[in-house]
């Protein structure tokens, strides 16, 4: 993510917030793409539009609690990516289907294995500290390189790089 693009971000966000419809507009032909892999992969294909547009009207509504200054592009993606978790909890409470008749639909994989792995991570990432753990998520989840990580949380590159491996080998050692 570069300066610049964090730069129109915040400046689609600050239309927004005057009330200006061309900010929608310019948020976007910068992030509707992110959104939209955003949602894609947490509701899959079939909501993804949805979400989106969901993700749209609230940052609309909630723009009053985005501080200026701040990760822009953060708060947008924290944003889709909780829309898109309510969108999943909606359709499971609406799942009408039982799910044994729904077998053939599987993958082939275990589904207890993936819980368990998602439970794994969940375990591991709340035993760094809040600064490691936010690295991490940034350089996993996000996929910044460790230069934009090191401008986003305000440290040098080798500092990030550090906390990063030493976040990995903390992790490693507590799988064994």
């Amino acid at each position: 993510m570069t300066e610049e693009m964090l730069a129109k971000i915040e400046y689609a966000l600050g239309l927004i917030a005057a009330g200006d419809k061309a900010g929608v507009d310019l948020l976007y032909v910068h992030m509707g793409r992110v959104m939209l892999f955003i949602a894609r992969s947490v509701v899959g294909k079939d909501g993804a539009e949805d979400v989106v547009q969901e993700s749209f009207l609230k940052i609309v509504k909630g723009i009053s609690h985005y501080r200026r200054g701040t990760n822009g592009y953060a708060w947008v993606c924290r944003i889709v990516r909780n829309t898109a978790l309510n969108y999943l909890k909606a359709a499971k409470r609406s799942a009408a289907a039982d799910i044994d008749e729904c077998g053939f639909l599987s993958d082939g994989t275990n589904l207890e294995e993936k819980s368990a792995a998602k439970l794994t991570v969940e375990k591991l990432l709340a035993s760094l500290p809040p600064e490691q753990r936010r690295m991490v998520w940034l350089k996993y989840f996000f996929d910044m390189t460790v230069r934009e990580i090191a401008k986003e949380v305000g440290r040098s590159k080798s500092y990030v790089a550090k906390a990063i491996k030493t976040a990995e080998e903390k992790m490693r050692s507590m799988l064994k």
